[in-house]
């Protein structure tokens, strides 16, 4: 029996995103540049009804090309409208490498600003830059571009000295040498990620559809360990198992293929496609369920607007985009009790509570790029923040927030230790929930509340020192208090800053 050829380091791909604003150009450019179509390549989804008329990318298309040097390239054509944004989301954390076409006339439009930030987070040192349509302007319009995209590179951190490759895509106008200009930029940019190849498989899948009488053929791209044929692959979303019938890379039969490199794969018996949608799959027990998670937080600086600890975000992780909500965290205790911030405030981390229940891997951070998706065109970056989640299962998390309630002292007991005060707690206020809780007085003096004088809401403080000498009548006192989430559970303390 012939044995099938596998994936080897020779041929392992660089995943390179074509980025860029609708109607820049993207499409036109795979087509041109690559050798082999493959999943939705050059807009096949959107021009099958046989009318011939261009419509604009409305999923991720695939196709492949190699370098001079024998380096396969996949090529991820991403869709450039705004509402179209999740897939490029999706897409962007499988990236390596990143091709950015600008339209110079337009320059730097919302979508190219967006795209470009999204390189800026995964390949900033790995961008080619496209100039097309330069048939359309003359040399002092594009030398303006040029000067505009240099600067607009290096404002969201991207290498302002990528290779930028002028380029003019219609018939009339293009030259061969124009592509050989854009694969020798690529060459420039060529490394060796590091892929993990010991762990259990990973796959982000990004297609599926039935073939009658045969199965589910799945595609994607293995982002960790080795996909092998006969291997059984758990679809955790769907809580269904199958076994890999037939596997594929770039229309070859193979054995197995390994992290970074495109898969498709045929499982049986079928399942129903439409309860199938983006995300990740792998070995059975790789991905467990979860709702909360721990984050890293990298604010993105184009974002204008404050985000407040329990309002609600898109993220985009593991291939799917999912409402969460979001609390932004101090280390409090080492790593033992964190502060729920009001707001993002950097340096801090992220509680992320999804809405409904995320497949990750236990035992492997995943990025993340939180963002207010309803933020209408033209409001500004929608890309709030991002990071990198590495605790699942947090909902045991000690949390708290910090209270600050404040009274005066209405007047000095007789005994000197003691003082009746007022204007911290309403008359229905249960006082054992605050018996024992330490406040301290505007003159430095601390106290411990003793419980409830009146029925009007006064309460008695006993000192342990006399303070008749020392505080006065209508003198301000505080109670810091922290809230826990977890059980409502309430302590005092005293601020360092005050002790």
């Amino acid at each position: 029996m012939t044995s099938l050829p596998s994936t080897s380091s020779e041929s392992e791909s660089l995943n390179v995103g074509v980025l860029g604003h609708v109607d820049s150009g993207k499409t036109t450019l795979t087509r041109r540049i690559a050798e082999m179509g493959s999943t939705s390549a050059f807009d096949a989804h959107v021009t099958s009804s046989g009318d011939g008329i261009r419509r604009n990318t409305l999923d991720l298309g695939f196709s492949t090309m190699t370098s001079s040097s024998g380096r396969r390239f996949a090529l991820i054509d991403c869709p450039g409208h705004s509402g179209l944004i999740r897939a490029v989301l999706a897409a962007s954390t499988v990236f390596d490498m990143a091709i950015v076409i600008i339209d110079v006339l337009a320059g730097i439009q919302p979508q190219t600003a967006e795209h470009l930030l999204l390189a800026s987070k995964f390949c900033p040192n790995r961008v080619i830059v496209v100039l097309n349509k330069c048939d359309l302007a003359d040399s002092a319009k594009i030398a303006e571009t040029l000067k505009k995209v240099k600067k607009g590179l290096k404002s969201m951190g991207v290498d302002e000295n990528s290779p930028i490759v002028e380029m003019s895509l219609a018939e009339e106008f293009f030259r061969p040498e124009m592509l050989e200009n854009l694969k020798n930029a690529l060459e420039t940019r060529i490394f060796e990620p590091k892929r993990d190849t010991e762990s259990e498989f990973l796959i982000a899948i990004d297609h599926c559809f039935a073939i009658k009488g045969q199965g589910t053929v799945l595609t994607g791209t293995v982002i960790r360990g080795i996909l092998k044929l006969n291997a059984e692959i758990e679809f955790a979303s769907l809580a269904e198992r199958r076994r890999v019938k037939t596997l594929e890379s770039w229309k070859q039969r193979v054995s197995h293929v390994a992290a970074g490199n495109r898969a498709a794969f045929l499982v049986s018996p079928s399942f129903d496609e439409f309860r199938f949608s983006r995300c990740i799959s792998g070995a059975p027990g790789a991905l467990k369920p979860t709702t909360h998670v721990l984050a890293t937080v990298d604010p993105i600086q184009f974002f204008r607007k404050s985000i407040n600890s329990k309002s609600k975000v898109h993220v985009a992780v593991a291939f799917e985009t999912v409402m969460a909500e979001c609390q932004f965290l101090r280390d409090a205790d080492s790593g033992e009790e964190f502060e729920v911030l009001p707001a993002l405030l950097a340096p801090c981390q992220v509680l992320l509570i999804f809405e409904k229940s995320v497949f990750l891997p236990e035992d492997y951070s995943m990025p993340f790029m939180a963002a207010r998706l309803e933020q209408q065109p033209g409001q500004g970056c929608r890309f709030a923040f991002c990071g990198e989640i590495f605790r699942k299962n947090a909902e045991i998390l000690k949390r708290f927030s910090r209270k600050l309630r404040k009274g005066v002292v209405e007047r000095i007991e007789k005994d000197g230790y003691s003082a009746i005060c007022t204007g911290m707690f309403k008359a229905e206020t249960n006082f054992e929930i605050f018996r024992n809780f330490q406040i301290i007085t505007a003159s430095g003096p601390r106290g411990t509340i003793e419980g409830a004088f009146g029925k009007s809401g006064k309460f008695r403080v006993t000192f342990p020192q006399k303070i008749d000498k020392i505080v006065q009548e209508k003198e301000e006192i505080s109670l810091f208090l922290k809230k826990y989430h977890n059980d409502n559970r309430l302590i005092s303390y005293i601020p360092d800053d005050l002790k």
